[in-house]
């Protein structure tokens, strides 16, 4: 199977600004609200992820850092494969798009597509707490 193929992408607009929307990508009590039950993210270049849920733990390198705009990492299950996300975050008249893409670097992905879907319903809620 090629790399192409092992590629998730999900994209929402959310009635947030794109400041409100990087805080909840890299903050760690943000990223607990709606990634995974206990993040640790070092929001720069060369840092640190570390996530733990009820599926076991991740951890991995962050890539890319573009304040408001663009957030890229690998993570890994201790014995498997990394993956790459890539968030990037766009002002709309709506909102705030954001798009999720996570890429294979070889094997499977560490989520799947279902698994997104009800991670960014808990970034909206997280955000629409914010808002109130």
């Amino acid at each position: 199977m090629s790399c192409e193929s092992e590629t998730v992408e999900r994209t929402e607009t959310f009635d947030a600004t794109p400041e409100e929307v990087w805080e909840s990508l890299t903050d760690d009590d943000r990223l607990s609200e709606w990634l995974a039950e206990d993040v640790e993210l070092e929001p720069f270049e060369g840092g640190e992820i570390s996530v733990r849920d009820g599926d076991g733990e991740r951890s991995g390198t962050v890539e890319t850092v573009i304040e408001e705009e663009r957030l890229t990492y690998t993570w890994a299950r201790p014995g498997e494969e990394p993956s790459r996300v890539d968030f990037t975050i766009e002002a709309v008249p709506a909102g705030t798009r954001l798009t999720v893409i996570e890429t294979a670097i070889s094997g499977p992905v560490a989520i799947a597509e279902a698994r997104w879907r009800p991670r960014f319903e808990a970034l909206r809620r997280g955000l629409a707490l914010v808002l109130a």
